[in-house]
């Protein structure tokens, strides 16, 4: 672990204004945080580990702001939300612990060929995300929908970035939710338990700079709550626009990195 910077006023104020742009922006899209906020952590000074903890507490806190907002108007589908955060959790501690030993760098050129792929064909599919229509499903697709998961959350505490794009698209193809609800899915189920168990391993791994915590932690129930509640205004147009432009940004980015 790297020496830590000094933490003045102006980084802390600094952590709270990309805290709340971050889970904002996310907010909208169904995922990105870690497009804006690990980035400016990475670069103030924070060694990256630092960074990648302080990064995994704000966006724990994705799932309150977003979440308490998306429940007032009932876009929450309950059965899917505890099976998402339930049954992801132990992949996503095993994801986080196995990052402290193995970088995730591999990962990220197939990762990004794998979203740009998505998004040509949510383009092509130009219904995808527009209606609400979600299936019933079977036990046996109840298995290939957990068996679709495991590596989401796997990746979700390995790499993060672009995990919450992946469940997205896992709600908009496979359980057919429209953008809307898609969002407020992986908002509210990933944030709450995937990002916040992440959390929880690096604060006990010692990772994260408690000096920043509350303005991260503030920034982003502020930001999440806002985001989410433009989301409900402009509705599923707007958000599958949003989304697609967050996806080919990260996959972009990806390839490149």
């Amino acid at each position: 672990m790297g020496e830590l910077p000094d933490i003045s006023l102006s980084f802390v104020l600094l952590s709270f204004v990309a805290s709340f742009a971050a889970c904002f922006f996310s907010s909208l899209a169904g995922g990105g945080a870690g497009l804006v906020l690990l980035p400016i952590l990475v670069l103030t000074g924070l060694p990256f580990v630092n960074a990648l903890a302080c990064h995994k507490l704000a966006v724990g806190f994705i799932g309150i702001g977003s979440g308490y907002r998306f429940i007032k108007e009932g876009l929450i589908d309950w059965k899917v939300f505890w099976w998402t955060g339930l049954f992801g959790v132990p992949f996503v501690i095993s994801g986080t612990l196995f990052a402290a030993q193995l970088p995730g760098e591999s990962m990220k050129p197939i990762l990004s060929v794998l979203i740009l792929f998505m998004v040509v064909v949510s383009f092509l599919r130009k219904t995808s995300g527009a209606s609400h229509q979600p299936r019933v499903l079977s036990r046996s697709e109840w298995i290939i929908a957990s068996l679709l998961l495991i590596p989401m959350a796997f990746y979700s505490g390995w790499v993060s970035a672009g995990a919450g794009i992946l469940t997205t698209y896992l709600y908009l193809w496979y359980f057919r939710y429209d953008q809307l609800h898609a969002t407020a899915m992986t908002l509210s189920a990933n944030g709450i338990f995937w990002n916040g168990i992440g959390a929880l391993v690096h604060v006990f791994l010692g990772h994260v700079v408690w000096s920043l915590a509350p303005a991260l932690v503030c920034g982003a129930v502020l930001g999440s709550y806002c985001g989410a509640s433009v989301g409900i205004k402009k509705g599923n147009k707007f958000l599958k626009i949003v989304f697609l432009s967050t996806a080919a940004l990260t996959g972009f980015l990806l390839l490149r990195s």
